[in-house]
């Protein structure tokens, strides 16, 4: 195996791993929760070993690092509304965070699966010579 199709796979491997996580963080209550933060943020950090490692050899592949980021960053809103409701809880609506929650993990997860097709074709694909 390559260097370049290693480096992939650590890619793939660290979005499987980071956004099976948040989700299953989504559910979990108890030492659950604190299991799957724990392989989530062992994740992240298999993510950013492979963007250091891809981005010393191609800078250009920098957007779609950053896409990876932007997915990320649609759960925060999640996480506000959250400790909102721990704070107000006549205002938090259980129905608006099941839906916004379920809306959000489509979007990333689609998007990550597209990024990574996308990253694939860019690595990967063949000389016109």
């Amino acid at each position: 195996m390559t260097e370049k199709a290693r480096n992939y796979a650590t890619f793939v491997l660290a979005n499987l791993i980071i956004f099976t996580f948040i989700v299953l963080l989504q559910m979990a209550v108890g030492w659950l929760f604190l299991i799957f933060l724990t392989a989530m943020h062992l994740g992240i950090v298999l993510f950013i070993v492979t963007k250091r490692r891809m981005l010393a050899v191609d800078g250009s592949l920098k957007p779609f690092f950053d896409q990876v980021f932007f997915y990320l960053a649609l759960y925060i809103p999640l996480l506000l509304y959250k400790a909102a409701g721990c704070l107000f809880p006549s205002s938090y609506k259980e129905t608006i965070a099941k839906t916004a929650m379920l809306a959000v993990i489509a979007i990333s997860a689609v998007g990550s699966l597209n990024n990574a097709v996308r990253l694939h074709k860019y690595l990967f694909r063949e000389n016109a010579a």
